[in-house]
């Protein structure tokens, strides 16, 4: 997989904002299947900067009620996120827009 598959989009929130003036961390959506090497090495080919540390999180899928039953959705069975950090200097060269 090319690096520009395995980094879904950049997720821009206002907490990921804070982390990136903050700790220098950008937040990715990241297909499930992939680990954190993968995620570095796509990260560093795609931006050109140094990465410090890769931190995953699988995020569970939405709760639905329906008649009663509740159960979660079957069609978005939750994504993951990587918080990717990076040297400092390195910040400017990844756009947020």
């Amino acid at each position: 997989m090319s690096a520009h598959q395995i980094l879904k989009k950049l997720v821009l929130t206002e907490d990921t904002y804070n982390l990136v003036q903050d700790q220098s961390t950008f937040v990715f959506e990241v297909p499930r299947d992939r680990n954190k090497i993968e995620v570095k090495k796509a990260v560093e080919t795609a931006f050109g900067v140094k990465v410090r540390s890769v931190n995953t999180v699988v995020t569970p899928s939405k709760k639905k009620a329906v008649r009663g039953q509740y159960g979660r959705k079957t069609t978005i069975n939750g994504h993951k996120k990587a918080f990717v950090k990076i040297r400092e200097e390195d910040v400017s060269k990844i756009p947020l827009i």
